[in-house]
């Protein structure tokens, strides 16, 4: 009889006790599972932003190399324009000069349009990455608050 009783009175505390075990042993290992989800996903996202970053680098490297030529031509152009002329009047030189300063204010403003554009794509790219790091830590982190709120609850 006393092992019955022993038994009988020991039953009431494991009881008591596993489901709150029970219980904070889930809540931990959901955490651990949504915590190596959302590691996954943030290293899944972080390899797509390095190659975006690349991809973006290329860009620039391009747009600065493409920007280079292009001076570099129509400079050329223009001295071998100076030269085939040996300009003979007054009036030559300043239509010559106007049409100088005029190719040069048109390529500035297609270089400046170019860089505008590409500047943009940039930021949306930046935007759009920070919005998802966003999107997925803020609901980690709500998930965090309330389970700190209700353990301490539940132990104060």
């Amino acid at each position: 009889m006393n092992e019955e009783n022993n038994l009988k009175e020991s039953d009431p505390k494991e009881t008591g006790e596993k489901p709150f075990r029970k219980g904070w042993n889930n809540l931990i290992d959901g955490f651990k599972g949504g915590f190596e989800k959302f590691q996954l996903s943030l290293e899944e996202q972080s390899k797509k932003n390095k190659e975006v970053w690349e991809e973006n680098k290329d860009k620039v490297n391009k747009f600065f190399t493409d920007v280079k030529q292009d001076l570099e031509k129509k400079v050329s152009d223009w001295n071998a324009d100076m030269e085939k002329k040996k300009i003979e009047s007054k009036e030559q030189w300043d239509a010559y000069t106007s049409k100088v300063s005029q190719d040069f204010k048109n390529w500035q403003e297609k270089t400046k349009d170019d860089w505008n554009s590409g500047l943009n794509s940039f930021k949306k790219g930046f935007f759009k990455v920070y919005f998802w790091f966003l999107l997925l830590t803020i609901p980690l982190l709500i998930i965090v608050v309330i389970v700190l709120a209700v353990v301490s609850r539940l132990l104060g």
